[in-house]
């Protein structure tokens, strides 16, 4: 017995020796650039964010179908146009400035229906979506035309919304919530064009449901209704995909599995499962959402665990490890309609980080962040229109490294990572449409830049990267990390049809970026490398989008020096020395 107290106190001592040895090797840039469970799990996380927003606005309102003109011989001379039940919608000004161009004309009936229409639709365009102008009864003999407004309401009651089935009736409870939510948007009354559009893409967000919605005349006089038509997508979807979007020193190429389970629970809830695998990782990851009340706000849960052994020129170290990652968050839309959308977010997150060497540990770290967010987009009508998105987070979090005693000793004397830290994350991007004489159809720019800023030296799971196929494409995954930087993407796209329902997409495209290695560099930390560095690359691409598959390609060459390469072999992160790099993903929706 004594023995074995002896030979655990040996192993334990060996393994703190050896954890503070590589420690302070890791710590000199000299070392070779072995990736530890931090920097893979931060990889793979920033693989899997959200795509882009496509660059249309979505139908909602179904348009109402235009009732047929009738002209006849009568026509009168319009000298005044006299509005009635327009206050507090619009001024005088305002209303006369719309009906100007009709002043002294003669007019016929179809005309002046028309004119009524106009303002109906300028007061629709306000956000007044009920609103209607109309011509009353009267006596034209002295050139003054009266146009009455109706302000326009819901009418009151639960049949101030009525929801229906597309190909049938919806099942009762799924009925239930969605005229909650509907409800919970569109009180009686008079309702403004913003609040239809929110109630009617808060149904869309429902998981495994598609709505749009029309308006109709209530029962009440000069009241409206609205019609919701619902459809119940597939319960079960997902799908499979492959690429070499991995870090080499873990196996580049990468497969994997995406599956969803709309509604569960029968509820407003989505279940997700996620799996993928390289020569020398293998990742699982669940994720589970559910609506908190009707009016959008939502909870998110979400765990994930990684496991890995580096392999090429770095196998006969032995390293290997695992990741651990549990989030649980909230979010909720402050603005949701066609135009603008702007989200809050809080979420907390719980990561274990283990690597061992030669079967001896490494590192055993625990960190815990809580962040909070704003993100959100909106349209407008530059240069032909576009659409805007940003988003914004503060990241705070305790960093602690007392389960090896060598790593913490070394962290000491070193990076000084442990203990409390803050950063913070940003992204702006713009997709445009390029509407011009010599402009052929389908071109468009996508403009988007994204960074962070740190208060001190990072953990390798919460550190910013420049390469890899979503920042500097010339530069491997995993190149230039660091605690604080930048990266800009550009890209010229040119969409054909190709007939068949598919798709061909060539882009253009140059990224650069910045990468600040060290928030606070320590005695040895660089030895001849800068701390702050640029990255420059061009490249082309070539995406095949089908409606169950798609092909995404891209070939990319760098420019200039990578002044972070090892100073001592001139290799870089992936210890190689490539100017060009080729990206390829395929992907099978099911």
């Amino acid at each position: 017995m004594k023995t074995t107290k002896t030979q655990k106190r040996w192993n334990a001592s060996l393994g703190a020796t050896l954890g503070a040895t590589l420690g302070l090797l890791a710590a000199a840039p000299l070392a070779l650039a072995a990736p530890d469970a931090g920097q893979l799990l931060n990889e793979q996380q920033r693989l899997n964010k959200p795509g882009q927003q496509p660059v249309n606005k979505p139908a909602l309102l179904d348009a109402e179908a235009a009732q047929a003109a009738q002209s006849g011989g009568f026509k009168a001379q319009i000298k005044q146009v006299r509005f009635t039940g327009a206050e507090g919608l619009a001024s005088e000004t305002e209303l006369q400035a719309w009906v100007a161009d009709r002043l002294g004309r003669s007019l016929n009936h179809a005309e002046l229906q028309a004119l009524a229409a106009r303002v109906t639709a300028q007061l629709q365009a306000r956000g007044y979506m009920l609103a209607r102008a109309y011509l009353p009864p009267q006596d034209l003999s002295e050139g003054v035309l009266e146009v009455a407004v109706l302000v326009g309401r819901l009418e009151s009651g639960a049949g101030r919304v009525q929801l229906l089935g597309k190909d049938g009736g919806l099942n009762t409870r799924l009925n239930t919530r969605l005229a909650a939510i509907a409800n919970a948007a569109l009180p009686p009354g008079a309702v403004r064009g913003e609040q239809i559009e929110r109630a009617i893409l808060l149904i869309n967000d429902v998981p495994g449901v598609s709505a749009r919605a029309s308006l109709d005349k209530g029962a009440e006089p000069g009241s409206s209704r609205i019609i919701v038509t619902a459809e119940e997508l597939p319960a079960l979807g997902g799908s499979v995909f492959a690429d070499n979007f991995s870090n080499r020193y873990t196996g580049a190429l990468r497969v994997g599995a995406q599956g969803f389970w709309n509604r569960p629970l029968g509820l407003e809830d989505v279940a997700g499962l996620s799996l993928s695998a390289s020569e020398g990782t293998k990742q699982a990851a669940l994720s589970y959402a559910f609506a908190l009340n009707p009016a959008g706000l939502r909870a998110n849960l979400a765990a994930s665990y990684l496991r890995y052994e580096v392999g090429q020129e770095l196998k006969r170290l032995d390293l290997s490890g695992s990741a651990q990652s549990l989030v649980a968050g909230l979010s909720y839309p402050l603005l949701r309609g066609r135009e603008q959308n702007l989200w809050l977010s809080l979420d907390a997150e719980r990561k274990q980080l283990s690597d061992q060497a030669l079967g001896l540990s490494l590192r055993e770290r625990r960190l815990h962040r809580l962040g909070a967010g704003l993100s959100g987009s909106g349209w407008d009508t530059l240069l032909g229109g576009g659409l805007n998105e940003f988003s914004a987070g503060l990241s705070v979090g305790q960093l602690n490294l007392a389960g090896n005693a060598g790593d913490q000793a070394a962290d000491a004397l070193s990076a000084r990572t442990q203990g409390g830290f803050h950063k913070l994350s940003w992204r702006l991007a713009r997709s445009q449409s390029v509407a011009a004489d010599w402009a052929p159809n389908g071109l468009s720019l996508y403009l988007a830049a994204n960074g962070q800023q740190a208060s001190r030296n990072l953990d390798s799971s919460e550190k910013f990267m420049l390469g890899g196929p979503n920042g500097v494409r010339s530069y491997a995954v995993g190149e230039a990390v660091g605690d604080s930087g930048w990266v800009f993407n550009g890209e010229l796209r040119q969409d054909f049809m190709l007939g068949g329902g598919l798709r061909a997409q060539a882009l253009g495209f140059v990224d650069s970026g910045s990468v600040t290695q060290h928030a606070s560099p320590w005695a040895g930390a660089l030895q001849g490398q800068p701390n702050r560095y640029t990255l420059h690359g061009v490249g082309l691409g070539l995406n095949l989008f089908a409606q169950s598959w798609s092909v995404r390609s891209g070939v990319a060459r760098a420019l200039g020096e990578n002044e972070g390469r090892n100073p001592a072999t001139g290799l870089e992160a992936d210890g190689r020395q490539d100017r060009y790099r080729l990206w390829l993903q395929l992907q099978a929706r099911f």
